[in-house]
């Protein structure tokens, strides 16, 4: 029997219904095997060869390949599975007209369910297509260890489609990301007897407006042009064990944004050099424990053929012509800075203004037109790479 073509729409209602928080995030989450394993099963429906991949405790990522026909490009298509958190009502699925809300919707199970129906139609493509693969990453949302695992297991690509919210336009940079605690070390002592102690809280609270004085402020005078600035931000504070006890301890957890040209080795060095003059000079205490996640940024070439099929594949579908940009944010690209033979963009539907939002949402026209364009750029990357051989 003749199966049905896949309706994106229709699969991303089903997609964002399966709740794949990031347990990491929100505790009461399950993870992201529910949604893995339908995914599997879908894509296995397809021809697809699909291995679930342990990463995580029971929460594994997904690689299905569909083989080519008489072509030698690769194309690679990736989504994360988890989402952020949701109460309640963000994690409610309705439709309204051709507006589907609910957590995940946007970010990122549209380019999900696209990235499906595309692969659905090229299954079906009569004469030559290329292999194409589709890689489905646990943990983007919170350290990106699944892209990491990814990063030593997939093969060399012509292209590698990072699915996001793009609005539909393809982006060729962004910015990696390093994050790392600073442990401020104090005395204790009674509240009452402030002088006897050294708080560590505010030790802290001088040396991150110290810090944000010297590295972030280089960091915002130097954006870069496609990828927008490399901050410094801190971003959790925690210390204290009560009301009346001067804290011995206080902890700082700080987000540096790595600009692309920019190794994250070298920003953490520039960092603890930083943390290093100011403590010597504010008289501050700390400890630096190993970074919890060091990713470097995004930046392909504008004349690779991953922007260039990009390029020619979203001006088809858009009926106007369309030059690959940056982003600001960081996706699971980040993971393979390492690797120049994954070659990646990042193109989906959806907007990232509607992302990790009380509400989220996304167009379903603009789901259906990204099936278009993953189909074209496929298509696209296959006949670049004939013409080169």
């Amino acid at each position: 029997m003749t199966r049905e073509p896949i309706d994106a729409a229709v699969l991303l209602e089903e997609l964002a219904r399966i709740d794949s928080r990031n347990p990491d995030l929100s505790p009461d989450s399950a993870g992201e095997r529910a949604l893995a394993e339908r995914v599997a099963q879908i894509v296995a429906g397809l021809g697809m060869d699909v291995r679930l991949i342990p990463v995580l405790d029971d929460r594994p990522n997904l690689v299905a390949v569909l083989p080519g026909v008489d072509s030698d490009a690769t194309v690679i298509f990736e989504a994360h599975l988890d989402t952020v958190p949701a109460d309640a009502g963000t994690r409610e699925v309705r439709r309204e007209g051709r507006r589907l809300y609910g957590r995940g919707t946007c970010d990122t199970k549209g380019s999900l369910a696209a990235m499906i129906a595309a692969i659905d139609r090229l299954s079906r493509t009569a004469g030559p297509r290329p292999t194409v693969l589709l890689a489905c990453a646990v943990d983007e949302e919170y350290l990106m260890r699944g892209a990491g695992q990814l990063a030593t297991e997939l093969p060399s690509a012509d292209v590698v489609v990072v699915g996001e919210p793009t609005s539909l336009v393809p982006a060729r940079a962004h910015n990696g990301f390093l994050r790392f605690r600073v442990e401020v070390l104090g005395r204790s002592a009674h509240s009452s007897r402030a002088a006897l102690g050294v708080n560590a809280i505010n030790q802290a609270a001088r040396l991150v407006l110290a810090l944000d004085a010297t590295v972030g402020e280089r960091r915002r005078a130097s954006p870069h042009p496609l990828a927008g600035h490399a901050l410094l931000s801190a971003t959790m504070v925690d210390g204290g064990i009560a009301p009346n006890v001067i804290p011995d301890r206080c902890s700082v957890l700080f987000d540096r944004r790595v600009a692309p040209g920019e190794r994250p080795e070298e920003a953490l060095a520039e960092a603890y050099e930083a943390i290093a003059q100011i403590c010597e000079r504010e008289s501050i205490t700390v400890e630096l424990p190993e970074p919890l996640v060091s990713l470097g940024a995004l930046e392909t070439p504008p004349d690779a053929v991953a922007v260039v099929a990009a390029e020619a594949a979203a001006s088809r579908a858009l009926g106007r012509d369309v030059s690959a940009g940056g982003v600001t944010f960081s996706t699971d690209a980040c993971c393979f800075y390492d690797r120049p033979d994954l070659p990646s963009v990042v193109l989906g539907p959806g907007s990232i203004d509607e992302a990790h939002g009380s509400v989220e949402w996304i167009e379903l026209d603009d789901v259906d037109t990204a099936v278009r364009i993953y189909y074209d750029l496929a298509m696209t990357a296959h006949t670049i790479r004939q013409e080169h051989r």
